[in-house]
């Protein structure tokens, strides 16, 4: 049977009312569609099945092409991104950083890893992209930083692209460190585009045939002192929406198993108003004001597999004094709060930094000093140093003697100090080879 479909044009709509125009039942024995006594195959219920079944055979049976699939399809999301690419990891699966010589416009995967997308960059569009693309496919490789820009278009190629680019960890394989080809940004920016104009008018250097060879001045990157790792992490955050190299928190993994009584996995384990003690960082720091005009702050809470919104009210903000900010590591007790998802929030009781916490609760500090690191002048700088941070801290000496025996030296009682990572620091200045234990 062929159809004929005709073009027709309305003319005029005339309204009838309200009427019941789709009445759709379940006829047995094979529960069609009956709509408007039309009988209608289950085929639509059919594709959703197949679809389904289509889906979870991918994803488990080809795992990396799964999930270089989802991620690419929220390219633009990186809250989504964030977290497919935790899932991604759950399920064994290695997370590669973008890189220029190697990524695409979207994820790509192989047998077991995805390669993060270029496009998946905050800050980079798919102008910039096609034209990395373009050169990296007409040309090989790039070589450095210089080479990037003096062969990408300049025109998709500009101070913020290649910010994202490296703070990403996008140039990591080109020669330099981060911090030294963020300093030279704009020196290659500007060498680019004057390689680009002179290519375009013809002109080609005297000395153009050795060029290639030989290093010069302008296209060495800048001496400056690397990016901490701190703030290497905060970049890769920034621009792809989660950490690429480690994890601020890693540090903190042995306080936070002594100290820390949930985690957010764990979170959904606990009974609604469970007063609960969870470490992470401080993300999207408010301070807010309640209808009275007292003080108060909101943000998130999060850890290496999620998040939860923490609040602490006025009486709780009024102890911060301060001592809190965005990106910073705390520990927060307080009590946990359900919706019907899950764990909603945290009412924050106490937030503290996770910096020198274990000696802020330590009761006794035990310092340790190698054979003939410890002598009487030394021994009168610590007693001064004490001194200066007295508290209730009890100390003990251990010293190596020469025959290799410990001796246990306790001072006297009344000589107890205020732990902090200051007097830690200024333990070692004094004794280079003493070692500091807590408990």
């Amino acid at each position: 049977m062929r159809m004929h479909l005709e073009k027709v044009k309305i003319k005029r709509v005339t309204p009838v009312g309200v009427e019941k125009t789709y009445n759709m039942t379940m006829a047995a024995p094979h529960h069609n569609y009956l709509a408007n006594g039309v009988l209608t195959a289950n085929s639509h219920s059919v594709c959703y099945g197949v679809l389904a079944y289509h889906t979870a055979y991918l994803k488990a049976h080809y795992p990396a092409h799964f999930w270089a699939a989802v991620l690419s399809n929220e390219l633009n999301n990186t809250d989504k991104v964030a977290k497919y690419i935790e899932r991604a990891r759950a399920a064994g699966i290695e997370i590669l950083p973008p890189d220029v010589n190697v990524s695409y416009h979207t994820f790509t995967s192989t047998s077991d890893k995805i390669r993060f997308g270029l496009m998946a960059i905050k800050g980079i569009g798919e102008a910039a992209v096609d034209a990395i693309v373009a050169a990296r496919e007409k040309e090989g490789p790039f070589t450095s930083l210089h080479n990037l820009t003096e062969r990408v278009d300049s025109r998709s190629l500009n101070r913020r692209v290649l910010e994202s680019l490296i703070k990403s960890g996008g140039m990591d394989t080109l020669p330099g460190t981060r911090a030294q080809k963020f300093a030279a940004i704009d020196g290659a920016i500007e060498n680019g585009a004057r390689a680009q104009r002179d290519r375009q008018s013809g002109q080609v250097s005297l000395f153009g045939a050795f060029e290639a060879t030989m290093p010069s001045e302008e296209t060495a990157l800048p001496q400056v002192a690397d990016w901490t790792p701190a703030e290497q992490l905060a970049g890769e955050k920034a621009t792809v929406g989660f950490y690429i190299t480690g994890h601020p928190l890693a540090e903190y993994r042995e306080l936070l198993n002594q100290f820390a009584s949930a985690s957010f996995e764990t979170l959904a384990s606990n009974a609604p108003g469970t007063i609960v003690k969870m470490g992470g960082m401080v993300v999207g720091y408010v301070v807010k004001t309640t209808k009275k005009g007292d003080r108060f702050c909101v943000f998130a809470l999060e850890d290496e597999l999620g998040s939860i919104e923490v609040i602490a009210w006025p009486e709780t903000f009024k102890k911060l004094n301060g001592r809190v900010s965005d990106t910073q590591a705390v520990l927060v007790t307080g009590k946990l709060e359900f919706t019907e998802d899950g764990p909603s929030k945290i009412i924050a009781d106490e937030v503290v930094p996770l910096a020198g916490l274990r000696e802020r609760s330590a009761a006794a500090m035990k310092l340790y000093f190698p054979a003939g690191q410890l002598n009487e002048q030394r021994v009168d700088r610590l007693y001064g140093l004490f001194d200066r941070h007295r508290g209730e801290c009890a100390v003990t000496f251990e010293v190596q003697l020469s025959s290799g025996a410990i001796a246990v030296v306790r001072p006297n009682s009344f000589v107890r100090v205020k732990a902090s990572p200051e007097l830690v620091t200024e333990i070692r200045q004094i004794c280079t080879g003493c070692e500091v234990a807590f408990q």
